[in-house]
């Protein structure tokens, strides 16, 4: 069904072109039809461009005309207050405000998002006002350090991911949608880690780094014990698309994924999830979630002892 559904869209698609409306022929688009359109993109193509926030279209003006001095307030704000550098790739409008996605490029490695406020009558940004939601850097900056801390593992787990997308018809996020519309902590075109539950390591391994950015890897694997961690409370996200936009998600290749982290040595311990959507992905969103995406490990997850 859902095959038959992308090729009535991509029939659509094309008379609208050749036709300079949605009816040609007698053959008109429907509802659905344009949703999908307006909506869905191939992630082979996207590289961010359309996100938006809900009630944020109020902002988008302001956030793209004083781009540039946004990233600069980001920046600064960043050195001073997680001692990290960051680049700043995208600023949208918010209900409130206006969000602006980060990455740091350097070790510890992570994407997040800070707010601006803004006066959306007058045009004006209050630069001096940066806020964070809490936690959210917080857990995005240890999920940076735990990759440091644990980079053999997290090495495993990327080239083990590499040998999958060689051999199966899949592939992950364009590493610039990934820089543009995520802000999920340390993050890759194919997988996510999530570590909030760790509070307590979190907090220690945190201040180590903000009292000393410059902590080497060897410091930081001393003090954080790579063996009797909570496994449970480090989630990692696997998500994946079918390279072929005709393709439906396969359940075969979901259910390897799910076998192979189950005895594949050296991975991460960790709670995994696994997720595998057909090509499209929502342009608004970022997301590939739809009614045919295959998910694994939301309800019980994958537990790696």
């Amino acid at each position: 069904m859902r095959s038959l559904y992308i090729l009535k869209v991509n029939i659509i698609i094309t008379l609208f072109v050749l036709g300079g409306c949605g009816v040609m022929g007698g053959i008109s688009e429907t509802p659905e039809e344009r949703h999908a359109r307006e909506t869905f993109v191939s992630v082979n193509d996207y590289v961010g461009e359309g996100y938006r926030l809900p009630d944020g279209q109020r902002n988008d003006p302001i956030a793209k005309e004083k781009f540039e001095e946004i990233a600069s307030a980001t920046e600064q704000f960043f050195l001073d207050k997680y001692k990290t550098e960051v680049i700043v790739h995208n600023a949208v409008g918010a209900k409130h405000g206006i969000m602006v996605f980060v990455e740091s490029p350097n070790e510890p490695r992570f994407h997040t998002f800070a707010m601006m406020p803004v006066d959306a009558k007058e045009g004006k940004i209050f630069i001096e006002d940066i806020w964070t939601v809490e936690m959210q850097v917080e857990q995005a900056l240890f999920g940076g350090l735990l990759a440091m801390i644990m980079e053999e593992e997290f090495a495993a787990l990327d080239q083990y991911i590499e040998e999958l997308v060689e051999n199966y018809p899949v592939i992950g996020m364009r590493p610039e949608a990934v820089s543009t519309v995520t802000k999920s902590g340390y993050t890759t075109p194919f997988y996510f880690i999530q570590a909030l539950s760790l509070r307590e390591d979190l907090e220690r391994i945190n201040r180590l780094y903000l009292d000393n950015p410059l902590i080497s890897k060897e410091e930081l694997k001393n003090q954080f014990d790579i063996d009797n961690y909570n496994a449970e409370k480090l989630t990692i996200s696997i998500e994946l698309f079918m390279e072929d936009h005709s393709i439906e998600p396969d359940e075969s290749i979901i259910q390897k994924i799910i076998n192979d982290i189950k005895k594949v040595e050296g991975l991460p311990r960790g709670a995994y999830s696994v997720a595998l959507h057909d090509n499209n992905i929502s342009k608004l969103t970022g997301i590939g979630d739809k009614d045919n995406s295959l998910i694994e490990g939301n309800i019980v997850q994958i537990i790696r002892k």
